[in-house]
């Protein structure tokens, strides 16, 4: 069974609908795993995934393997971990996926793999050193705080994407009767 560990997406490039994301922050450890130590993943862990099979990564809602929405294009190592880029398949689920998207309701990108190699850090968290990366998927809740939005390209403004939140008069409410 794959491990899961969440991200952030990046960036959303509407027009060309494509996605960009941290799929995989490195050496940031994560206790929202099933390893109660935590789990960190370390640099070059999915370098022969890549290497392999970079632009044929699927891209799925929130792990589910009957819903994919696009597949990989490339994938770079960053200084904030290995960032992926995904084309968005055209149709009804992809137009949804982005609709969700450029309305903020989905922020985060989680990676499904296979742990090759993994040992214990000083701190006990697993440390995944090689893995098989075997989908990415779009998901409400990243568990890596270290994953961020890039940012989105297209037709439409970031602020008009992520439009400030209403405020909320918090005080009690008067009782009717």
């Amino acid at each position: 069974m794959a491990d899961q560990l969440a991200m952030e997406i990046r960036s959303v490039q509407v027009e060309e609908r494509t996605l960009v994301g941290v799929v995989a922050p490195y050496d940031q450890t994560s206790y929202l795993v099933p390893d109660p130590a935590g789990e960190r993943i370390i640099r070059g862990a999915f370098a022969k995934s890549i290497r392999q099979r970079a632009d044929k990564i699927p891209l799925h809602d929130n792990h589910g393997t009957q819903r994919r929405m696009g597949i990989s294009r490339s994938f770079e190592d960053g200084d904030d971990g290995l960032v992926g880029t995904f084309a968005v398949y055209e149709g009804d689920r992809g137009d949804a996926l982005l609709d969700d998207l450029r309305h903020g309701y989905l922020g985060g990108m989680s990676v499904g793999f296979q742990p090759l190699v993994a040992t214990r850090g000083a701190d006990g968290a697993r440390e995944i050193r090689e893995a098989k990366l075997v989908e990415v998927s779009v998901v409400g809740h990243p568990a890596y705080e270290g994953a961020a939005l890039l940012a989105v390209r297209a037709a439409v403004a970031i602020p008009d994407l992520f439009p400030p939140r209403p405020e909320v008069n918090l005080e009690p409410i008067p009782r009717l009767w």
